[in-house]
This record gives structure tokens, sequence and C-alpha cells, in this order.
């Protein structure tokens, strides 16, 4: 999904939020949305392989990069600048050669066809878009399943939880409140990134794992001296050892889907 969102993210307040992940959360919202913009992009990549097709292809491409690059200066989004205007140039470029047809067209004709044809092309270029497409097609796929398969995740894992309780040597640890909202909480992403939002501070770190093994480490310790965990992952619980000497309990609950619309909309 390209504008997935993390979940640790989502908690921070509006008014803290950058212009740029403000807009990527709004899109990043509807899984159909994004399903919806993939296939339109796909089929105007297909249209413009084909004569007959190909200028409709363009005014739709011309009208997706144009609101693409608005959206990319409106909200900051800088890195993505240079690729959609490189879009749009070739766009623009490619529709060129249809102005006086187009004058003709929606000017002179207002809108209404004058009975012209196409004339008929050899086997080759009229089968060559064809095969293009379908061998464009398949190796995008397989090229979006090997990176896929870099980083495979249980979604039944990823998600936001609320910790109610941690236990270090069967003492237990003062969570206080979290960084991000009233209740600590613990956010597991897709992308091996580990948050933790406790004593009022947010630790940043990546987690590894395992079947129903996971090991945690932080970037910097907790106040009870926590920088790595190894240990079982359960429904409700991680119990295992902090820098190998501790041991540690960890209860949790994961955030209603109700609550949390991020923890059903990946499943």
């Amino acid at each position: 999904m390209q504008f997935r969102v993390l979940h640790w993210e989502s908690y921070v307040p509006l008014v803290e939020v950058s212009k740029f992940h403000h807009m990527w959360s709004f899109f990043g919202r509807s899984y159909n949305y994004n399903l919806f913009i993939g296939i339109t992009e796909f089929l105007i990549g297909g249209l413009i392989l084909f004569k007959r097709t190909r200028l409709i292809a363009l005014l739709l491409a011309l009208g997706l990069c144009t609101n693409i690059l608005i959206l990319n200066i409106e909200f900051d989004i800088r890195f993505a600048i240079s690729h959609i205007t490189l879009d749009l140039a070739i766009t623009i470029i490619l529709l060129s050669s249809y102005l006086n047809d187009l004058y003709k067209f929606f000017i002179k004709l207002g809108g209404k066809l004058d009975g012209s044809n196409i004339q008929p092309k050899r086997k080759f270029t009229k089968l060559f878009p064809y095969a293009f497409l379908i061998i464009l097609s398949v190796s995008y796929f397989i090229y979006s399943f090997y990176l896929k398969s870099k980083y495979i995740v249980d979604e039944n894992v990823i998600g936001s939880y609320k910790i109610k309780k941690i236990k270090v040597n069967d003492s237990v640890v003062e969570l206080n409140k979290g960084n991000l909202g009233k209740n600590p909480m613990m956010f597991i992403e897709y992308n091996n990134q580990f948050v933790l939002s406790i004593e009022d501070t947010l630790y940043m770190g990546r987690y590894i794992l395992d079947t129903e093994n996971i090991k945690i480490y932080l970037d910097n310790p907790t106040k009870f001296g926590m920088t790595s965990l190894i240990g079982s992952l359960e429904i409700d619980t991680i119990r295992g050892k902090i820098d190998k000497e501790r041991s540690i309990e960890m209860f949790y609950e994961k955030i209603d889907g109700s609550k949390n619309y991020l923890n059903d909309l990946y499943k």
C-alpha cells in the first residue's frame, strides 16, 4: 500500500503533524482509494501503448500528473516533485503531436467525429503493444512480490497496543502516562520499527520477529534500564530478558479496531 501510515504517527497531535504527514495519513486512511489510484495509473500506462487509446490515456495522465504535482508542492513533498515534473513533461511532449487534432476535434468540430478511420497496421506493430504490456505487467508483479518477501510481516501482530503493566524481576515498573496520548503504549510497525510511549517519553527502536520469539533493540535506554529485550511474544504478553540479565514481563492489549482504524485496515 503506497500511503501506509505508521501506527505511532497516528497518535501525534494534529497541530504537531507536518503537512507531508497530514496528506499521507489522509490518503492512507482508505485502502480502496489506494487501490483505485493504482488501477488508474496502471490503465493509463497500458492505454498509452495503443494508438487508438493513446490520446485519451495522455489526457487522463495530464490531469492526474497535474493534480499530483500541485499536491506535492502544496504539502511540501519535495522528494517527489522532480519525479512527477518529469512525468508531466513527458506527457505534455507526447500530447504536443495531437495539438492540431485536439483543436480540430474540440473547437472546429465541436466534439463530433468526422468519420475518419485509422489505417490498418502491420502484424508486428499491432501485436507489439500487447506483448510489451504483458511482459511489463508480469515482470512488475514478480518484482513486487520479491520486494514484499523481503519485508514479511504478520499483520495480526502489527499494530497499536495499550500497555497495562511491566514487571522487571517481579517488581512493577512505574510507567506514568505515555508521550503519545494519556496511556502507556507500544507500537509494532510493518517496517520493523518498534516504539514505546511510556514514562512521558517516546523510545524508538527496531525489532526482529521469528515465529513466536521477538528481539527488541531501543536507540536509547528507558528509565528502568531497558535497551534490548529477547523473549517470547504472546497475544497479550511479552516474557523474556532485558539486556541478557533481568527478567521482564510486559502485559498489554491490542487497541480495538473501532477505536483505532489502522489496526484493522491492513489485515
